[in-house]
């Protein structure tokens, strides 16, 4: 039998219970916001609302990365010069850029990979019209899958 997406979620521990020290305590907003979002991604699955699943995960990614890299400007600015700065207003396929470029190296292969900027894109009809049917199943799917591991590897990184 194939899983629900509730049954995935319930699988995807860091969904469930984010650690987000990778946030700085300077963005509790940020940290707010993720926590009201990550209960709404766990309803929309419950409700096996695949479209919404997906569009929520990458705005979510989108929020998780954009923490992340606040978290660490320091190392972001050795590595690009002491100009360095993040755009508050960047999107997501942005910040994964940012994050492919910079931190490549210290996370395994194909860790983040740029196909979460075109899931989420998702919320465009004539990006949905693109792919094949059913294409909002996978991608919530693995958008949930993605999240989880972004969750707990940056946790653990922060840490």
């Amino acid at each position: 039998m194939t899983d629900t997406l509730k049954s995935i979620c319930e699988q995807c521990t860091h969904l469930n219970r984010p650690r987000l020290n990778f946030v700085p305590e300077e963005l509790d907003r940020l940290r707010q916001i993720l926590l009201r979002d990550l209960q709404e991604l766990r309803s929309a699955a419950s409700l096996n609302l695949h479209k919404s699943a997906a569009v929520l995960s990458g705005s979510i990614l989108e929020a998780v990365l954009y923490g992340f890299l606040k978290g660490q400007i320091g190392y972001l600015s050795v590595r690009r010069g002491a100009s360095f700065s993040l755009k508050p207003d960047g999107s997501l396929q942005h910040y994964l850029e940012i994050f492919n470029r910079h931190f490549k190296d210290l996370f395994p292969p194909g860790f983040l990979p740029d196909i979460a900027a075109d899931y989420r894109d998702l919320v465009h009809v004539n990006r949905e019209l693109s792919y094949p049917p059913g294409i909002c199943v996978g991608a919530s799917v693995e958008m949930l899958r993605i999240l989880d591991s972004v969750l707990e590897t940056f946790a653990e990184f922060a840490g």
